[in-house]
């Protein structure tokens, strides 16, 4: 739960920036957007290249370990299009990037959509105290006798704050918590459906396809980046900048 608190944290930050958000996730802006053709998905420019009668859109968008690369491919010519397991390379200069195993995401994704709410309690508060003395004075010649009795009570009215408060906290972080839950669950169910697996299968003519593919970085820093796409003798090139 700890995990899904700290994705939903980033995500809020990334909403309040303005940026554009798949699956909640803030899109990397392209680096010269007047290079390519843009088509509108889900409220997200995608960028487009085409070559040869094959269309290829790609973005990039970036989660608290991963980049998620999401490449549609589109194949208008009349001869199947080869698509092996490598066509995909991320590249940042000066840092180590690695393709990883979609699934194992999506399987983590899974299982975070499914974990339960567990509310925070309240600060406690310690009551304060109120002492009232109700006294009489009897006086005998030169003497004076006082007489009374002294009763304390005690305040919670500081407690019941502090529950009514943590209540509302409560309530706003369940709402978050359960609204990314639905998010996860659609993500983990988008990258299972778009998960490459190793064996090449050829897009037929007049076919597209959508394949999506993490990559990992050995050091978390944000520099520009190329993402190349091979297919065939044609490189479709898309640089990013973050």
């Amino acid at each position: 739960m700890k995990r899904l608190l700290f994705i939903c944290c980033l995500l809020s930050v990334a909403q309040c920036a303005g940026a554009e958000s798949r699956f909640d996730r803030p899109v990397i802006k392209v680096s010269d957007p007047s290079a390519y053709q843009f088509h509108k998905l889900d409220d997200v420019d995608y960028p487009t290249l085409s070559k040869n009668k094959v269309d290829v859109s790609c973005i990039v968008y970036r989660g608290t370990e991963y980049y998620y690369v999401e490449v549609t491919i589109k194949n208008a010519s009349d001869v199947a299009l080869p698509i092996p397991y490598e066509f995909l390379q991320l590249e940042k200069p000066g840092y180590t990037v690695y393709r990883t195993d979609s699934l194992v995401e999506a399987r983590e994704f899974a299982m975070l959509a499914g974990e339960r709410f567990v509310s925070t309690p309240p600060p406690y508060v310690p009551p304060t105290y109120n002492t009232t003395i109700n006294a009489t004075a009897t006086t005998y010649g030169n003497q004076t006798q006082v007489n009374g009795t002294a009763t304390t009570s005690a305040d919670y009215s500081g407690q019941a704050g502090a529950n009514f408060g943590n209540a509302i906290g409560n309530a706003i972080a369940a709402h978050r918590f359960k609204k990314e839950q639905r998010n996860l669950a659609a993500f983990s169910s988008f990258i299972a459906s778009h998960v490459q697996t190793p064996v090449d299968t050829p897009l037929g003519p007049g076919q597209s396809r959508t394949i999506l593919a993490t990559f990992s970085q050995s050091k978390a820093k944000k520099r520009p980046f190329n993402v190349d796409i091979h297919l065939g003798a044609d490189v479709f090139h898309f640089a990013y900048r973050e």
